[in-house]
């Protein structure tokens, strides 16, 4: 079946080739994209999403044009899912990146938007849990930019090939100082002593909109949820890791290493706060 996709408000087929050998996405990693879900009739989190690419444009300087708002955004990529026929879940990627030209030349256009849709199956529960491994031969430096969902994802694509040479299932970055980032497409949760925990932002890691949710979630339920930095050897000493994204909600680990993992308080967290969410 024939499928589309969505450039500046203009649908195209996906054998449509459109990007110029001088767009500086391709040349730079200039940009930033978005996942997202789409349940039903709508994209759960939407108002995180929004505020995620807000703040990212006044970071990387993009300048929204009058014809651009995000209610429109909504109905093109809905209008897409059903263009598509993936409805009604669907994994949405969203690519925000300026026009074409060199380091120094002003692009021709400053804001450009490219919208993609892939069919999902309903949102369960991993039962078997997932095998992780450190990459080891990179670091993520913390800074302003760390908690971007940036087009330059070196690292993360270098840890995802690393994953697969080794068999498992998922990696997690280190930052510059040898500490938990986060995953490839991920945030990490370790569970201690019954206390969910985190790593700040300030550790590099990309600032999750499911990272967002569910620490909100987890306070209001009750459960004890704090910041603070993991290394490896919190890894090794915690009963339980759980990794979150927008599309799967929360995924459980099986183990990391010779470690092992149950999945009591992952897989509750999963039927209180996911499953509810992506109905």
């Amino acid at each position: 079946m024939q499928s589309f996709y969505n450039l500046n408000g203009k649908l195209l087929s996906s054998d449509t080739q459109s990007i110029h050998p001088d767009n500086r996405a391709f040349r730079y990693g200039e940009g930033l994209f978005e996942t997202m879900r789409f349940t039903g009739d709508g994209i759960p989190l939407w108002a995180f999403h929004r505020e995620r690419l807000l703040q990212a444009f006044q970071l990387l300087g993009f300048t929204l044009p009058v014809f651009f708002s995000f209610e429109q955004l909504q109905k093109e990529i809905s209008s897409l899912v059903q263009k598509n026929h993936h409805a009604p879940d669907a994994r949405i990627r969203l690519t925000v990146f300026r026009g074409d030209g060199g380091i120094w030349d002003q692009p021709k256009t400053d804001f450009q938007y490219l919208i993609q849709t892939w069919p999902l199956e309903k949102s369960s529960f991993n039962e078997n849990g997932l095998d992780i491994e450190l990459f080891p031969h990179g670091r993520k430096a913390v800074d302003l930019y760390s908690g971007l969902k940036s087009s330059n994802y070196l690292i993360y694509l270098s840890a995802a090939r690393f994953a697969k040479e080794k068999k498992v299932n998922e990696c997690l970055v280190l930052n510059q100082y040898g500490r938990i980032a986060d995953g490839t497409i991920s945030n990490v949760f370790a569970v201690q002593e019954g206390v969910v925990i985190t790593p700040p932002l300030s550790e590099a890691g990309v600032a999750g909109t499911m990272r967002r949710y569910l620490m909100e979630q987890l306070s209001h339920k009750g459960y004890r949820v704090i910041e603070k930095p993991l290394d490896e050897d919190d890894l090794l000493h915690s009963s339980e890791l759980f990794l979150s994204n927008a599309i799967s909600g929360i995924r459980w680990v099986k183990s990391f290493g010779s470690k092992t993992y149950n999945c009591s308080m992952s897989a509750r967290i999963f039927n209180e706060i996911i499953r509810p969410l992506f109905l």
